[in-house]
């Protein structure tokens, strides 16, 4: 990391990817047609507070206020419960990023799409004392001249294209993630997360699953094999954890609720 040169140089080593890589990622609204087959997938609310006016807009567009931050929903894949994600093989290399549907947010790994491209440097400093504190990617100017982001833009195009892709996603999405969000506000866990920092968590709502996977590009006659997935997928995961994980539970009561109802 060299921020007095204005570069972001990092480099992903497969060596710590199981530390780096946890039991879930985020998606947008355009990755589900080709992730719902691996992972379980549920929405997610975290707060934002904007770091400038041009961060307010995009969250102001993506999100819902709350006092001075803004509510954003995404979807996330997978189960962050668990330390490890299940597409890592053996060797700590990624799965999907053999086949070529990595996630547009493990593209962009350490940097985070939700903030503005000009402001990704504190991004990079903050993530290092945090969530990516063993992370061995992180490179000086010294150690490798392959500089991901640098002078405000990301100069590697793979990550310049995962960014725009990921914040396409979050604006196309948002019209669902406010609905779901007006449905939670109504629930007594919606205030524990409005003290707290952590994640509101939820099943994708029965009434609003065909017009979202319509959205997300899911041919009308794949819905009962999504349906059938995603079922597998989070009893797998309520068999595996072996304890009681709610919105896992909630998600089998929906797909057995629509099947009965519609297919």
């Amino acid at each position: 990391m060299n921020l007095k040169q204005g570069t972001c140089n990092f480099k992903c080593v497969s060596d710590c990817a199981g530390r780096c890589c946890g039991g879930a990622t985020i998606i947008t609204i355009d990755e589900i047609a080709k992730l719902y087959g691996v992972f379980p997938i549920t929405v997610g609310f975290r707060n934002y507070a904007p770091v400038d006016e041009g961060h307010e807009a995009f969250l102001e567009a993506v999100g819902s206020s709350s006092g001075k931050s803004f509510i954003v929903g995404d979807f996330i894949a997978g189960n962050w419960r668990k330390g490890r994600c299940s597409q890592l093989a053996a060797d700590n290399r990624c799965k999907l990023h053999v086949e070529g549907r990595k996630p547009y947010q493990c593209s962009i790994v350490p940097f985070c799409a939700v903030y503005p491209e000009e402001r990704q440097d504190a991004v990079f400093a903050s993530q290092r004392q945090k969530a990516f504190r063993q992370c061995g990617g992180y490179m000086t100017y010294h150690e490798t001249e392959d500089a991901v982001w640098k002078s405000g833009r990301f100069v590697q195009p793979d990550y310049a294209e995962a960014f725009r892709r990921f914040r396409s996603g979050m604006l196309r999405q948002a019209g669902f993630m406010r609905t779901i969000l007006v449905e939670l506000k109504k629930q007594s866990v919606f205030s524990s997360f409005l003290r707290g920092n952590g994640i509101l968590e939820a099943a994708i709502p029965a009434y609003l699953l065909f017009d979202l996977l319509d959205a997300a590009g899911l041919a009308s006659g794949s819905r009962e094999d999504f349906i059938r997935v995603q079922r597998d997928l989070c009893t797998r995961e309520l068999q595996s954890s072996g304890k009681h994980v709610a919105v896992f539970e909630d998600c089998i009561v929906t797909f057995k609720t629509v099947q009965a109802s519609v297919l």
